[in-house]
């Protein structure tokens, strides 16, 4: 096969590649604005309601429940969705609640 062949493979590829990551542009926002709502509300949640994290898990949707990893170090919470593909953290200072972090 020529060369010419395989530029134009090349360039069909990379296409396809920009058009999907243009397709889910808006889902992969979504992913980091959620990742970032749920460590908040779940440093909120145990810390300043004082709920066990497992009762503060069941506020989130059924599905999303299943999604979520939450590790707790201290005041430090760590959200993450899709095996750490996105995550964030959340931490509660006292005297004044729980801020993200990243």
């Amino acid at each position: 096969m020529s060369r010419k062949y395989w530029l134009w493979i090349a360039l069909a590829v990379l296409l396809a590649m920009g058009a999907a990551f243009w397709a889910v542009r808006g889902q992969i926002a979504y992913a980091h604005i959620a990742t970032g709502y749920a460590a908040k509300q779940t440093c909120s949640c145990v810390r300043i309601s004082e709920r066990s994290l497992d009762s503060c898990m069941a506020d989130f949707p059924p599905d999303a429940q299943g999604l979520l990893s939450v590790a707790e170090d201290g005041d430090r919470f760590q959200v993450s969705v899709l095996y750490g593909v996105f995550s964030a953290s959340a931490v509660y200072e006292d005297g004044f609640g729980c801020r993200i972090e990243n």
